[in-house]
């Protein structure tokens, strides 16, 4: 009996343990796995409230650049591509019906923020597009996010927390020159505007920072689950958390937090003007879809850990079970 009970005190200890584990368990979850084999290398997501849907892109060279619209089960359901040769796009974004991917320019410290139209979803045919060219005032910055706030106004952040703003109403034509506004947060590897709070959201390997958007100033920090490949973040479609993205096929999104009661400030959206583009170039559509693959983030995942502890606690309960009626 003495042995019984220091057993039935381990099983106890466990279970307490188990108990305290759970909560934090359940509060990073997968949102969904991607189930194409096309998305190999994922700069991060864009919301799309409009279609109901999501955008990424892959961070591959190629010689045409290619956005895929991403269903909230992880599936392609089409392919966007215009006739621009890239080392591999750097951030995709999405806001009043304007599609955004963010690519190098052959220029030196220049960036390409090109921009469609979308109407409504096409899935086949071709659409219009054009671009911005964006200098960056310093040198030596790797560009890693695209902040689309309201009023078309584009900030673009560098690995090193650097953010810059381009002009309220850039000109397609010649070069325009970005202002550096804030050093930022290092190791940042993805960020958006989230207009539910109203703030500009960056992600970082280890921290989601909430900051102000005029200023980027941090308001809040919240700890971001571990994560391979860490690279963007958006809202989910019901605006009740972030999304988080790291490698691409066969891998997880994660769902962690809440960006509906996250803090931020509040500023003016009527001080920025509105940009207008005018589409001159054109983009193809296609559907895209292959069987989904397992990957070890659902192997070895929040969920998976906290099942396997609880088998353990119920075969240690059986086991003492067994011994009492010995």
């Amino acid at each position: 009996m003495p042995a019984l009970r220091r057993v039935a005190g381990v099983v106890t200890a466990l279970l307490l343990l188990w108990v305290v584990g759970a909560p934090g368990a359940f509060a990073d979850t997968v949102a969904f796995t991607w189930s194409d084999a096309v998305i190999t290398a994922p700069v991060g997501l864009a919301t799309d409230h409009d279609h109901s849907l999501y955008w990424t892109a892959n961070a591959t060279a190629d010689k045409k650049s290619s956005v895929y619209a991403v269903s909230s089960a992880g599936r392609v359901v089409a392919t966007l591509t215009y006739p621009q040769a890239t080392t591999g796009l750097i951030a995709v974004g999405y806001d009043s019906s304007k599609l955004y991917a963010l690519d190098k320019s052959p220029k030196v410290n220049t960036l390409r923020l090109s921009y469609m139209t979308l109407s409504s979803l096409v899935l086949g045919g071709s659409l219009p597009f054009h671009f911005y060219e964006l200098v960056v005032p310093e040198a030596g910055q790797t560009i890693v996010a695209l902040i689309v706030a309201p009023n078309s106004q584009f900030y673009v952040v560098a690995q090193s927390g650097h953010v810059y703003k381009a002009p309220a109403k850039p000109s397609i034509v010649g070069t325009n020159k970005l202002t550096k506004i804030s050093d930022g947060t290092a190791g940042v590897t993805g960020g958006f505007y989230d207009a539910t709070t109203k703030s500009a959201v960056l992600r970082t390997a280890s921290n989601i920072v909430v900051a102000d958007p005029a200023s980027f100033a941090t308001t809040s920090t919240i700890p971001a689950p571990a994560q391979d490949g860490a690279r963007g973040i958006t809202s989910a479609l019901d605006d009740q958390s972030y999304l988080l993205i790291g490698q691409g096929n066969g891998s997880s999104v994660l769902s962690t937090g809440g960006s509906s009661s996250t803090p931020s400030a509040t500023p003016s959206e009527a001080s920025t003007p509105s940009a207008s583009p005018t589409p001159t170039e054109s983009a193809t559509s296609t559907p895209a879809a292959t069987p989904p693959l397992i990957h070890t983030d659902q192997l070895f995942g929040a969920g998976t850990r906290l099942a396997l502890g609880g088998a353990l606690v119920l075969a240690l309960i059986a086991g003492i079970a067994a011994a009492a009626r010995r």
